[in-house]
């Protein structure tokens, strides 16, 4: 991790387009970012480079499901806090998530403050927060703090075009 980095986050994103834009924006907002495609190469990842301070878990991804991606990252390491991040979040995937203590989601499309805002607060909590007790699933949209321009949350970002594509 770079001397400046605010922290290190595994980015796991199918959508290449998607993961380009968050990927950058992330490394703009001084964050040390691997990008991985599915959960395969998300567990890959972890196992040879882990643990994050952070990982942004898309759930529909070929090869490996984002749900049993987390199962094996929590496998190894119950502590690492994940941040779903994803268009579709299932009444199954919040049972199967929250099983594993993971209980925090960022609904697409979301708004890069809205990203900003859930990373920055996700990473002051710190790893044990994810099993501190909480039972509730905790949806990060409507979170942000408000930014230079407050009407930005009004308009379509680069990250809300892609609502269409998962």
């Amino acid at each position: 991790m770079s001397k400046e980095a605010l922290g290190r986050l595994l980015l796991v994103e199918d959508e290449p387009v998607l993961r380009g834009l968050v990927h950058q924006f992330l490394i703009m907002e001084s964050y040390d970012v691997e990008p991985a495609a599915d959960g395969r190469e998300a567990i890959d990842a972890y196992e040879t480079r882990g643990p994050y301070d952070l990982i942004l878990m898309d759930l529909n991804m070929p090869r490996v499901p984002g749900v049993e991606a987390c199962r094996h990252i929590k496998a190894m390491n119950p502590r690492q806090p994940i941040l779903v991040c994803s268009a579709a979040i299932l009444e199954s995937h919040v049972e199967a998530l929250g099983a594993l203590g993971v209980r925090d989601s960022l609904m697409k499309p979301y708004h890069p403050v809205e990203l900003a805002a859930a990373v920055r607060r996700m990473l002051a909590e710190g790893p044990d927060a994810a099993n501190a007790g909480r039972r509730d699933w905790r949806d990060h949209r409507g979170h942000a703090e408000a930014g230079p321009n407050s009407s930005a949350r009004a308009r379509p970002s680069a990250l809300s075009d892609l609502r269409g594509m998962e």
